[in-house]
């Protein structure tokens, strides 16, 4: 049996795919995240060196140069390095004060490295620049803090990403592995099915995952084929045999017929007999035919809300005289309308195939009783005699295509009454229950009412 490779499946490549789209909207979030931050950082800084000057120069509208060159070489001494930076020249360029010795003029706002401020050193700063009276002063801020961020979160994203990735994998490869056994499964339980087995089934997990689900479905899927072909085969045998003696009768009624022609004698009699008998065999294919249309569905494309009380009582209506005829008694019991989705055509065939197989195996004193019922959320109908009844045994049986009890084959019919009955109570969605009706048979249909 073959399996699929491990990159190949796709829970492996779901896993991968998912890791990726994964890592693109964390790492949309992180820039977005970063940006906001490293925004707030200028801001900051920027902030915090304008509050410096403003504070520089209010020192120098209170005591002048003096006391705004005291108060920078104040702030020089208790940096740390070159943390911040400063720098006080006279109109002329002359240093005044600071613990740098060159600035050059800069826009607002803007940065200067390191090296442009006279310090050996790759580092950045922000820097700011106001004129105060005649003098003009610099002040810095380093930004390692934000040189710092940068390879922290760097550092971290690409860590991230690593264990993602790893975790990413080893998911993929676990589910993978799970996905292909549980293929496997459905492979080897699909290739018994080819080779017809059709009682194979695929496992279920029990998870109720989409899987399970699946598996339900198709296991659903090979019962019925399944039942499909055992129907086929059922009706390909029950032909062989069921319909061999009347091809055999009219092959010899038409091989009498020849010989009386050949004899000059008339031959009425055996054609009668030869068409009767083909009328009897065309009849049982039609009736074949229409349990296969019943069966395939086609039939609920004529569906409609029906009462099956009105749809009984018509049915009961009209073998009331034939029931009577034939010295039965009939109980009817049908109560309030009784509301379904269904074809009336096929209903109605369907109560006369059951009065039908009554009357044909009934003898006369046998009473009937028909009834609709309501229980619960579905309509039970019940017809029940006290006739010779179906053994245990063959009440199963009795539902296949051209299957006749051995006390029946000397009656007229087809072996289709029930079969047909069985046919349009799978397509209306009813359970349909032969029971023992102590002495007699008890049929049993419950449909769905209509919503």
């Amino acid at each position: 049996m073959p399996r699929v490779s491990l990159f190949r499946s796709s829970g492996f490549r779901l896993s991968v795919a998912f890791t990726a789209l994964f890592l693109l909207a964390a790492a949309i979030a992180g820039a977005t995240a970063y940006s906001i931050i490293n925004e707030e950082l200028h801001k900051r800084h920027e902030r915090a060196l304008a509050e410096q000057m403003d504070f520089f120069e209010a020192a120098y509208k209170e005591g002048g140069i003096s006391d705004l060159a005291g108060t920078v070489e104040a702030y020089v001494r208790v940096v740390r390095d070159k943390d911040s930076i400063f720098l006080l020249e006279a109109a002329d360029g002359a240093r005044l004060a600071g613990n740098i010795d060159q600035a050059p003029m800069l826009q607002a706002g803007r940065q200067a490295e390191a090296l442009t401020l006279g310090i050996d050193d790759e580092s950045v700063y922000f820097i700011q620049q106001r004129r105060i009276g005649p003098y003009r002063l610099t002040v810095g801020a380093s930004a390692e803090d934000l040189s710092e961020l940068d390879e922290i979160v760097l550092e971290g994203a690409l860590w991230a990403a690593l264990i993602l990735l790893a975790i990413a994998v080893a998911g993929g490869v676990a589910l993978s592995r799970r996905m292909n056994d549980r293929i496997a499964l459905a492979q080897t339980a699909l290739e018994r099915v080819a080779e017809g087995h059709f009682e194979a089934r695929i496992p279920r997990s029990g998870n109720g995952d989409d899987i399970d689900t699946l598996t339900g479905m198709m296991n659903a899927a090979v019962a019925r084929l399944g039942a499909s072909v055992e129907s086929i085969r059922q009706i390909s045998n029950d032909i062989s045999h069921d319909l061999k003696t009347p091809l055999n009768r009219l092959r010899i009624s038409l091989e009498e017929a020849l010989e009386k022609q050949t004899a000059g004698i008339p031959v009425i009699d055996e054609l009668n007999e030869a068409s009767s008998e083909a009328s009897r065999i065309i009849g049982t294919f039609d009736a074949l035919l229409r349990i296969a249309q019943i069966e395939s569905g086609a039939r609920k494309a004529r569906f409609e809300t029906v009462d099956l009380s009105a749809v009984a009582s018509d049915v009961v209506e009209f073998y009331r005289a034939a029931i009577e005829d034939a010295g039965m008694r009939l109980t009817v019991r049908l109560g309030k309308p009784a509301m379904i989705v269904g074809d009336r055509e096929l209903l109605t065939q369907l109560w006369a195939n059951l009065i039908e197989n009554v009357l044909h195996h009934c003898e006369p004193g046998t009473s009937i009783s028909f009834s609709v019922e309501k229980r619960a959320n579905r309509f039970e109908v019940v017809l029940a005699d006290d006739g010779p009844g179906i053994p245990a045994d063959e009440r199963e049986k009795v539902l296949r295509r051209l299957y006749r009890l051995d006390a029946s084959r000397q009656t007229p019919g087809s072996g289709l009454g029930l079969s047909t009955v069985k046919a349009i109570a799978d397509l209306h969605e009813a359970t349909l229950d032969l029971e023992d009706n102590g002495p007699g048979l008890r049929v049993r249909l419950r449909f769905a009412a209509a919503a």
